[in-house]
């Protein structure tokens, strides 16, 4: 596929599931829940069942992974045709069908190789939830199916999956796994996620599967929990997307789980959705052992108990989230996860503040690799705030002078610290008041896919345009164009001095004319230098574009402006061939 096809499908998408690879299992161990450190026989902190909503294709809730864990709601009389909890629901005992507006939650029976993907996420949760807590895990969490893809849809799209998340916002849910991802959002979906916010529930959403860094939504929504997929190396799964929005990494490849073929098939999927689903999981388990903890506590435990990594891929810095899921240091919680350390090697995470008769306290983040700098989000009280002024130091300077200083209670919504080493002291105003915060920070990764070039440049001078890598690498990801604008009556001569691209994925286009849908004059590719180019007008875009892998050296191209040939009128007697 070439990039420009790929680039082409990504931005026509629309609310994709995220994984797509399928294989039948031949084991019956869920060799997962080791990758992912699920501790087990942990006493629960309530004992009331909390409920988790997927909203994808479909669950089949009579699986044998999934009895006593499917939701039943206790306002509805299964059966009698009436609306009993008064919600315009006929008969959701089990949940909806937002897609096909029925009771019927289960993958539709002929299509069931299809319709895989929520019955495989909810065996998932189901087979964590076993891990930590044995045959009592079923009272301790309910799964609440929403089918929002329709019987009859000709392709698998969850076109529905805003209107699930409202069903499920309005049925009480405490979390929302949300598997699908799409490159927009519009505001009555914002709306939604922020409707979920405002209630303190805690959306899952996974990164999606198209290996690119553009923000995928809902995921990518600022309350959202984002999950990408790692491999069994615990390298990025290679087509999982990446970026800034994500928040955290989990196991992604060749996952064993339910399957929808019948009530004791599983399957083998993999992609971001798997690992979305084991970070949708440890929420579960955190909510049900710190029943009273925030949806920023929750985030706070699960991302500073997160094993940092440092990608091989250095153009992954700061994208793969706060590290690895660790579900057993997560429910050590943020006491324990890490809070009494004061040096911070992940790209993500919050600092806990809590009082004890110190007047200073400080945290230093440094991130190995390239970035632009850090973000600090405006603190949250976990108990009494306190007073007291933050300073924010770049590199190593933590002296008399700091970059920004700030009134703990009148700090800015985010803060911007550049640089890979920064350092955040507190001082406190009173030694004897007790206070507890949290504050999140965040890297600002290089975004390499604009670094040599980006949009459009206008050259109407003779001279001379490259890449812009000079002698690196060009950068993944590049989409970037050249206008050239000879004098009227003239055209443009393009001569290449050094050129190379990956074949027959790395492409520089030449349209004639000022837009990417007019016709094409050349398209090169590949090592060589290709051959002079003149164009048919006095006009030329150049449009350079580039995939994930294999990045050359790039090109440089010399043009030129001549007087447009006269081309002779053939004669009667001329031969034509």
């Amino acid at each position: 596929m070439t990039a420009f096809l790929f680039r082409l499908i990504m931005f026509l998408s629309f609310l994709l599931p995220a994984a797509t690879e399928s294989v039948r299992a031949e084991v019956s161990d869920f060799d997962f829940l080791e990758a992912i450190n699920v501790p087990g026989g942990l006493v629960p902190a309530t004992s009331d069942p909390l409920l988790i909503a997927i909203v994808d294709d479909g669950v089949q809730i009579s699986h044998e992974d999934l009895k006593g864990f499917i939701w039943n709601n206790p306002r509805e009389i299964s059966g009698n045709l009436i609306d009993d909890d008064g919600n315009g629901m006929v008969d959701d005992v089990h949940g909806w069908d937002v897609a096909d507006d029925n009771a019927l939650v289960a993958p539709p029976k002929n299509r069931l190789a299809a319709y895989y993907h929520g019955t495989h996420l909810a065996g998932i949760i189901a087979a964590v939830l076993r891990k930590a807590y044995g045959d009592q895990a079923k009272d301790f969490v309910k799964i609440l199916p929403i089918k929002a893809l329709s019987d009859h849809a000709e392709k698998t799209y969850i076109k529905d999956g805003y209107v699930g998340i409202e069903y499920a916002v309005r049925t009480g849910a405490d979390i929302i796994l949300c598997a699908w991802s799409s490159v927009h959002i519009s505001e009555v979906e914002e709306r939604i996620l922020r409707q979920a916010r405002d209630k303190g529930i805690l959306v899952i959403g996974s990164a999606g599967n198209f290996s690119d860094e553009l923000n995928h939504y809902p995921a990518a929504f600022e309350s959202v929990i984002a999950v990408t997929a790692l491999d069994r190396e615990g390298h990025k799964l290679a087509r999982s997307n990446f970026g800034s929005f994500v928040d955290l990494s989990a196991s992604g490849h060749q996952i064993a789980s339910s399957g929808a073929l019948s009530d004791t098939h599983r399957e083998v999927h993999s992609g971001s959705s798997q690992a979305a689903a084991m970070v949708a999981a440890a929420t579960v388990v955190l909510k049900i052992q710190y029943p009273n903890y925030s949806p920023d506590e929750i985030k706070a435990a699960l991302k500073n108990s997160a094993d940092p990594f440092e990608p091989e891929d250095t153009k992954l810095i700061g994208k793969l989230g706060a590290g690895r899921l660790n579900v057993g240091k997560a429910v050590a919680g943020i006491q324990q996860a890490d809070s009494h350390k004061k040096s911070w090697r992940r790209p993500q995470g919050f600092l806990l503040y809590q009082q004890q008769n110190k007047e200073k306290s400080s945290w230093r983040i440094k991130v190995s690799g390239e970035i632009k700098g850090v973000w600090f989000k405006r603190p949250v009280a976990i108990s009494n705030q306190g007073q007291g002024v933050l300073h924010f130091y770049r590199e190593d300077n933590t002296g008399e002078n700091p970059s920004l200083s700030y009134p703990l209670d009148s700090m800015p919504d985010k803060v911007f610290v550049s640089g890979n080493k920064v350092t955040v002291r507190f001082e406190s105003a009173s030694k004897a008041v007790e206070s507890q915060w949290l504050m999140e920070y965040r890297v600002e990764p290089i975004n390499f896919r604009t670094r040599f070039c980006r949009g459009s440049s206008y050259l109407t001078e003779e001279g001379s345009f490259d890449d812009g890598s000079g002698p690196e690498e060009y950068s993944a990801g590049t989409d970037c164009k050249w206008q050239i604008t000879a004098p009227q009556g003239q055209v443009i001569r393009i001569r290449f001095t050094d050129f190379d691209t990956e074949a027959k994925t790395d492409f520089v286009y030449f349209f004639n004319g000022t837009g990417t849908h007019e016709k094409i004059i050349a398209i090169y590719s590949g090592p060589n230098i290709p051959p002079e180019l003149i164009t048919w007008t006095n006009k030329v875009l150049i449009w350079f574009v580039t995939n994930a892998t294999n990045q050359g050296r790039g090109w440089l191209a010399e043009y030129s402006f001549e007087e447009k040939p006269i081309r002779n009128k053939p004669t009667e007697n001329s031969n034509r061939q």
